[in-house]
């Protein structure tokens, strides 16, 4: 295992205290004087887009401390679970995904026996493409719900309800082929009885001793958690049925595993009692708004869950091999910016010395004029489209490690080298394009190019594949990342 970081805090590490405050924590350390600094102690600078942090004491950069995500108990993180799905965005979207649904669930009730595997399959198509594409966004720290865009109507809605029917056949079918030797499902379907009612129908005629039945639910409810946390990792369906995988995973976990259990139970829970508030609802039978209220209402808690198993991804997905290690690691202040901030720099520079009684004055040497100069005639090149001038001056550029060139830039100059046969500039060109603004609408696109340059004109394949594998796991509800899944071979446990 390489060594961490200096500015890494380990797991077993109390986190620091500042060297002047010890009653502060500390949230930065100084890359010369290496003292831990809390947000008194140093001083912000904007160069452009980026905040650079500089040692009040000495003037050099501070750099941020870091932490695992862990640091965080996944416990403490649950507890305001419950307000996911009940902030404005979040209602925004339940009632977005309950209008096709109900519409669907009436369609499948209605419609004759040999076109309901149509609705069926449409309707499980919006639930789990929303469900799947909640648990990703909260795996990657986002607390604002959005619909799935259904641009590329397979990949957005028929593969994630297919994946969601395969996770919920190989979790529940033992005890649902049971369950309809009793009551068939379809007969129950067939008699008029609302979707979700009907799929939990062949249940109700069970006596509540009967021990085959209790023993399949229970075998059911062990493995779904681990189903659908592998589902939303995104894992193949021959990892679902792997036990030895599973046990690995759970030991991995750990506690954290249990707390996902108790979780979801309560979850299962308050789920019985929304459906029995639907069916409330739905004898009411006030036009469309009781069958609305009443999907609204059996909602709320599949999208908590997916914000749940979402939580568990972006605390614990390297378990999972879920993403790279680094992006675990977030800063142990979180946004707590400085407390003291600099007049903005015109470019990325060191910092003069920013002591206290320091006043922070910029001038413009002649090299930082040069600089500015060469960045002002690349932008007028990328506008002619003047390729041979761009390419030159990005060039003179990228020996001046200090000067920022903007994202487009690097990507126009990519583009143009992967054009013209020059491979290594189009290569470190669309790098840093991804990289000096990796949340930039641009990097998705630079990385599917640079992946393309790699794989068809370099034969570098393995890489390739590397990079498209990074942008399904960064980038995954984007164009780019459509056009990745289909250039990436499956992978097996």
């Amino acid at each position: 295992m390489s060594p961490q970081p200096n500015n890494v805090v380990p797991l077993d590490t109390p986190l620091l205290s500042c060297r002047n405050h010890r009653s502060a924590r500390a949230g930065w350390r100084c890359t010369a004087c290496e003292a831990p600094l809390c947000p008194d102690c140093v001083v912000g600078r904007r160069a452009q887009t980026v905040e650079l942090v500089s040692c009040r004491q000495c003037g050099d950069v501070a750099e941020p401390l870091l932490t695992h995500r862990r640091r965080v108990p996944l416990a403490q993180r649950m507890k305001s679970a419950w307000r996911y799905v009940f902030s404005t965005s979040g209602l925004q979207v339940l009632v977005a995904v309950s209008i096709p649904l109900m519409v669907l669930g009436w369609l499948t009730e209605m419609t004759i026996i040999f076109l309901k595997p149509i609705t069926l399959l449409m309707y499980w198509s919006v639930f789990w493409a929303t469900f799947y594409k909640l648990a990703r966004e909260s795996a990657r720290g986002e607390m604002e719900l959005s619909t799935p865009d259904y641009s590329n109507y397979i990949q957005d809605g028929i593969v994630p309800g297919l994946m969601g029917m395969v996770t919920f056949a190989l979790v529940w079918l033992p005890a649902l082929v049971y369950a309809t030797l009793v009551r068939p499902l379809l007969l129950e379907a067939s008699e008029g009885k609302p979707f979700y009612s009907a799929l939990l129908g062949p249940f109700s005629e069970f006596p509540v001793t009967d021990p085959v039945l209790w023993g399949l639910v229970l075998l059911a409810l062990a493995w779904l958690p681990v189903v659908l946390l592998l589902t939303a990792a995104g894992s193949p369906v021959s990892t679902l049925v792997n036990v030895r995988a599973a046990m690995r995973l759970v030991r991995k976990l750990g506690r954290d595993y249990a707390v996902l259990v108790g979780g979801l139970a309560v979850l299962g829970v308050v789920h019985l009692l929304a459906h029995g508030l639907a069916d409330a609802l739905l004898w009411m039978d006030v036009l469309l708004v009781s069958r609305l209220l009443a999907e609204a209402v059996t909602l709320v808690v599949p999208f908590t869950t997916a914000h749940v198993l979402g939580l568990v991804l972006y605390t614990r997905g390297d378990a999972l091999g879920y993403g790279l290690d680094r992006e675990y690691l977030e800063p142990v202040l979180g946004a707590t910016p400085p407390k003291h901030q600099a007049s903005p720099l015109r470019e990325d520079a060191l910092f003069p010395n920013a002591g206290e009684a320091a006043p922070f004055v910029e001038v413009e040497t002649p090299t930082q004029k040069a600089a500015n100069d060469a960045l002002a005639a690349l932008a007028a090149a990328v506008d002619a489209r003047d390729v041979p001038l761009a390419m030159s001056l990005y060039a003179t550029l990228r020996q001046q490690p200090h000067v920022r060139v903007p994202p487009a830039h690097h990507l126009f100059v990519g583009q143009a080298a992967a054009t013209e046969g020059n491979f290594p500039l189009a290569v470190q060109a669309l790098e840093s394009a991804a990289d000096v603004a990796p949340e930039d609408p641009i990097a998705p696109r630079a990385l599917v190019l640079l992946a393309r340059v790699l794989g068809e004109r370099m034969q570098d394949i393995p890489r390739a594949e590397e990079v498209y594998r990074y942008v399904l796991h960064r980038y995954p509800d984007t164009a780019a990342a459509r056009f990745a899944r289909e250039r990436v071979a499956p992978t097996s446990d």
